[in-house]
C-alpha cells in the first residue's frame, strides 16, 4: 500500500507539469472551468496581476465606448455644414439688412436722372466787361457728366462710378480736358490761369474758387442768398439736384460774382423744367414746384430763344438730340 501512495503523489506532481489538453483551453487562453495565471512584469515591489475572464470584459466595454465616441464624431461632422450653411445665410441677411437701413435716402443722380446744370469760367484778367469766358467745347462722355458746348454740365450718368455719391466734378473736368485746383485753373484751350496773377481791375490778386447755388432761382433773385464757397477739393464737388448753378472764379478775393450770362439761363430752360422746390417728403426727397415762368434771351451767337416752364419738361424746347 505505500507503494501506491508514492505513485499517487509522483502522478499529481507529473500531471502539474504537463500543457492541458488543447480542446480544453479556448482562445483566450483560459482553461473551462479554471482560472489560468498569466504573469505579468514584475514591478519594484515583486508583485503580480492575475489576468482572469474580468479583463476580458472590460477590454469588450472599452472598445464598444471607443467605438461610440467614432459615431459621436461622424454625427457632429454630418450635422456641421448645414449649421455652416445656415450661419452663412444669416450672416448675408444681416449684411443686406444693414446696407437697407443705412442707406442714403437721396443717393442721387441716378442712372435714371436727366439734370443739366449751368456753369461759367470768370476771369478777372479778361479784357470783356462781363470776364466770364466761352463754354468748353468738348463733346467727350465716357460716363455721363459731359458738356455740348452750350455752358451747362449734362449729368445722367451711364454707370455706378458717375452715379450717387460718385456723381463729381471730377467726370465734368475730364471730360472737357481742364484742370482746376488751387494753384492755377488749366482751359481746354491749354492756356493756364495761375493763382496771384493780378486782376485787370486793380482788385488784386487772383484766388481760385467755386461758388455754388443749390437751384437757379436762387441765383437769379432779386436777393440772392450768398452761395456756397469752395476753396479746395474741387474734384470731390458732388451734384445734389437738377439745375444747380456753378462758377468757376478767379477773381480777387472779396469780389462780387457778377450773374451768369443770360443765355445760360435760357439754354437750362430749354434742357430742363424751370422749378422751385418746397423742403422735401417723408423719404427725404425733393418736393419741386412749378414757377410758370418764362425766360427770353439770345444766344451767344445773337439768335433768340425762349424757354418755358413745364410740369414734365414736355413744353420745354431742347436745343439737342439727347437732352
Amino acid at each position: 500500500m505505500a507503494d501506491d501512495n508514492t505513485w499517487s503523489e509522483k502522478s499529481k506532481q507529473s500531471s502539474r507539469g504537463k500543457r492541458p489538453p488543447k480542446d480544453s483551453v479556448d482562445a483566450d487562453g483560459f482553461v473551462d472551468g479554471d482560472a489560468v495565471s498569466t504573469p505579468s512584469k514584475r514591478s519594484d515591489t515583486g508583485s503580480s496581476v492575475v489576468r482572469t475572464r474580468s479583463d476580458d470584459g472590460a477590454k469588450k466595454v472599452a472598445k464598444a465606448a471607443a467605438t461610440a465616441g467614432q459615431r459621436d464624431v461622424s454625427f457632429q461632422s454630418r450635422l456641421g455644414f448645414p449649421a455652416l450653411v445656415g450661419l452663412i445665410c444669416l450672416l448675408g441677411i444681416g449684411v443686406v439688412f444693414y446696407a437697407w437701413s443705412t442707406r442714403d435716402g437721396i443717393s442721387r443722380p441716378t442712372q435714371a436722372d436727366h439734370w443739366h446744370a449751368a456753369y461759367g469760367v470768370y476771369d478777372c484778367t479778361s479784357p470783356d466787361e462781363n470776364k466770364y469766358l466761352a463754354p468748353f467745347q468738348s463733346a467727350a462722355d465716357e460716363t455721363g457728366i459731359h458738356s455740348h458746348g452750350d455752358g451747362l454740365i449734362h449729368i445722367h450718368p451711364f454707370f455706378e462710378l458717375s452715379s450717387g455719391d460718385r456723381a463729381q466734378m471730377n467726370h465734368f473736368f475730364n471730360e472737357m480736358g481742364i484742370e482746376v485746383t488751387p494753384e492755377a485753373i488749366t482751359l481746354d484751350t491749354g492756356a493756364e490761369l495761375v493763382a496771384g496773377t493780378e486782376c485787370a481791375d486793380g482788385s488784386g490778386p487772383a484766388e481760385i474758387t467755386i461758388a455754388h447755388w443749390d437751384f437757379d432761382f436762387q441765383a437769379t433773385a432779386d436777393d440772392p442768398p450768398k452761395p456756397q464757397i469752395f476753396t479746395d477739393n474741387f474734384r470731390d464737388i458732388k451734384f445734389e439736384n437738377d439745375r444747380e448753378i456753378y462758377i468757376i472764379a478767379f477773381a480777387a478775393a472779396g469780389t462780387e460774382l457778377p450773374q451768369l450770362p443770360p443765355e445760360r439761363f435760357v439754354q437750362l430752360d430749354n434742357t430742363s423744367a424751370q422749378r422751385e422746390w418746397s423742403g422735401t417728403d417723408d423719404e427725404g426727397n425733393l418736393i419741386p414746384n412749378d414757377t410758370g415762368v418764362t425766360v427770353e434771351g439770345e444766344t451767344e451767337d445773337g439768335e433768340p430763344i425762349t424757354g418755358t416752364d413745364a410740369v414734365d419738361g414736355d413744353d420745354a424746347t431742347s436745343t439737342e438730340d439727347d437732352g
